[in-house]
């Protein structure tokens, strides 16, 4: 598995944009709150102090804004591995988490069944929080168009109720996030708005552009005779 991916992407509504500026904060989900039941196949006494972060390898996906954009108001933030690194790691050391940042790998049901079967033996024999987490590094090869990246937190003192909530974590979200995209099917007046939001009200200085993804080109036109 690869610990570096380059560059990186993530889908949000424009509200949950405004408040990564406004409160400076990432939010880590419990995978429990993800959509496929194998996130949390792996079960331990650890498994409520796990959380992570989901980002997208490929800048330029027509699933992704589907999925993560189904109203066509949707906002992609961009980043890379290094910058995402250097924050998450900062806040790792202070508090005592394991950190844990891979791309993904996608695989066939049936070596998900032997690995997720090996993992569980190891663990059964040595547990170490380590090794848990590579449960979450390995999916179907039917998410294989989410192209991930993650970013995994094991945050000892979290209890059940936190696992339900999820945490989260200081960053500045002006050094983090290099670009901001909105979505291709966006309104031209939402795209004003929302780009005068995030230049007068936030503060961005960064790129600040709508995805050209359906934009028309000019057509290869055969003449006849």
């Amino acid at each position: 598995m690869s610990s570096s991916a380059g560059r990186l992407y993530r889908i949000l509504s424009f509200d949950r944009v405004v408040q990564i500026f406004e409160k400076e904060q990432l939010h880590l989900a419990h995978p429990s709150s993800w959509d496929d039941p194998y996130e949390v196949r792996l079960k331990h006494n650890q498994s409520h102090q796990i959380f992570g972060q989901c980002w997208c390898t490929k800048g330029v996906s027509d699933a992704m804004w589907r999925i993560y954009s189904p109203n066509h108001l949707g906002v992609r933030i961009s980043t890379s591995t290094k910058l995402l690194r250097q924050q998450v790691t900062t806040v790792a050391k202070e508090r005592g988490y394991t950190l844990r940042m891979e791309s993904v790998r996608y695989e066939s049901q049936y070596k998900i069944n032997k690995e997720f079967a090996a993992l569980r033996d190891d663990l059964q024999q040595h547990f170490e929080v380590q090794r848990a987490m590579d449960a979450l590094f390995l999916k179907r090869e039917a998410f294989d168009h989410e192209a991930e990246f993650r970013v995994l937190l094991h945050a000892p003192e979290a209890n059940r109720k936190s696992a339900r909530e999820g945490i989260k974590i200081p960053i500045n979200p002006h050094r983090l996030i290099d670009s901001v995209l909105l979505d291709p099917r966006a309104p031209p007046e939402l795209v004003a708005a929302f780009t005068y939001y995030l230049r007068q009200k936030i503060g961005f200085k960064k790129r600040v552009a709508r995805s050209v993804l359906y934009k028309s080109t000019e057509p290869y036109v055969v003449e006849g005779e």
